[in-house]
């Protein structure tokens, strides 16, 4: 049994959210990829009832309740889904990540990504993927930015960093502790945090002026790290996209 389905059956329920719950149950292989209009046209109710039946598990909403799902279901199987099932997942994964972005957050991290403050940016390991891409694409838009890619040498900068200087970081290592005092340092300088995690409940959001949670999920399979960070990825072209129509001889 998932944990998450296992939890919803000492739930309150009503009879419509026990119908919701016993769909997921009989239905979890294709359920888990539906999005909230799908679920609701499928057991002919409303969206506000099914968000309900998410917050009396103690959730937030609907995504907040795929995501604990898909994450149960990998973490109880994780090498069992199929090929089609693979691809429904990233497609659902994807889909929800859109719906979950908050773009007013963007417009203002675009406005400061074209601003004339000094830029940092950092990504290390597979994040710095992203982290270059970013960095690549504000250079070749004459956006002049600092790529870091060590821990180390971001503590060190963020020592004497400006107070008027944007810090842009890219992480989704689930040792969050280890920027601690990177964040602090910020923070004492004034200096505009913006980050980037697939967290939910990083310690690391507090000392964010902006913060993007995607819904990657951290995945390890023989100590390699799987974790495919197109929620990130995403975000970060979107960003780009904004960027760009937003300058002079915009394409």
């Amino acid at each position: 049994m998932i944990p998450l389905l296992e939890k919803a059956h000492f739930a309150p329920l009503t009879e419509m959210e026990q119908n919701i719950l016993t769909y997921f149950e009989n239905n979890l292989s294709s359920a888990v990829y539906m999005n909230l209009e799908e679920l609701s046209r499928e057991l002919y109710t409303s969206n506000a009832t099914i968000v309900r039946f998410c917050k009396k598990l103690g959730l937030n909403g609907f995504n907040e309740f795929k995501y604990q799902l898909k994450k149960e279901l990998s973490e109880s199987n994780p090498m069992s889904l199929s090929s089609d099932d693979l691809l429904k997942q990233s497609l659902a994964t994807f889909r929800d990540n859109i719906d979950s972005l908050n773009f007013r957050d963007l417009e203002d991290i675009k406005d400061l990504l074209i601003s004339s403050r000094p830029l940092y940016i950092y990504g290390t390991g597979l994040s710095c993927t992203p982290a270059r891409y970013l960095q690549n694409a504000l250079t070749n838009l004459d956006r002049s930015c600092i790529l870091i890619e060590f821990t180390d040498l971001l503590e060190s900068v963020t020592y004497n960093i400006k107070d008027d200087a944007i810090l842009f970081v890219i992480t989704t290592h689930g040792d969050a502790l280890r920027y601690m005092q990177i964040f602090e340092n910020a923070k004492q300088h004034g200096t505009t945090v913006i980050l980037i995690t697939c967290e939910e409940e990083s310690p690391l959001l507090p000392y964010s002026m902006y913060s993007i949670v995607t819904n990657d999920i951290n995945r390890c399979y023989k100590n390699t790290d799987i974790n495919s960070r197109i929620g990130i990825l995403t975000v970060i072209q979107i960003l780009i996209e904004m960027i760009a129509y937003e300058l002079p001889g915009k394409p």
